[in-house]
């Protein structure tokens, strides 16, 4: 299967919110700060209820640094697989760290066969070089598994991993 990375424009960003409603749904089984609200949308709970009572409503509130951020659609012979969201912008990167992976998502019918990991290693490889942060939710065990595994082929082992695992750094 072909997987290609392409960086998302005005004219095709409602994929990734799409997408976005429903990778807030996945988190919410590993953080129990989000919930889902009386609408039927996932929600950060601490920024307050009702919440969101639309789609739309539900990525703008839960949308926080990602307008400062790249936005890159994922594709599988060129259909829409997932997507990746890369912030480069200092304001919101510790000192020593030039990118940060904030969201990686790969929807369901996409999952297990491969186009994560290629996924992956082009936000990484063509994209953007230097010291990199990715974060994982320390309840969410398949993201943990994937990035583990992933970071240590990738790095051949040279990274170096934050808060008891949840949290790596490497240079590519």
């Amino acid at each position: 299967m072909e997987v290609t990375l392409t960086l998302s424009t005005p004219e095709d960003r409602h994929v990734v919110t799409n997408m976005f409603v429903a990778f807030f749904y996945d988190l919410s089984q590993y953080d129990e700060n989000l919930i889902i609200n009386a609408h039927g949308l996932p929600t950060w709970a601490p920024a307050g209820l009702p919440g969101p009572r639309t789609h739309q409503e539900c990525v703008e509130m839960n949308w926080w640094i990602r307008d400062d951020c790249l936005l890159y659609i994922i594709k599988a012979d060129g259909n829409p697989a997932g997507f990746v969201t890369i912030c480069t912008e200092k304001k919101h990167l510790p000192i020593d760290v030039d990118f940060e992976l904030v969201d990686f998502y790969i929807v369901p019918k996409y999952r297990r066969q491969g186009i994560g990991w290629k996924a992956a290693r082009l936000a990484f490889e063509t994209r953007h070089g230097g010291i990199w942060q990715v974060f994982q939710l320390a309840r969410n065990a398949p993201a943990l598994a994937f990035w583990h595994g992933f970071i240590a082929d990738y790095t051949g082992g040279n990274y170096e991993s934050l808060d008891e695992g949840t949290q790596q750094r490497f240079l590519n």
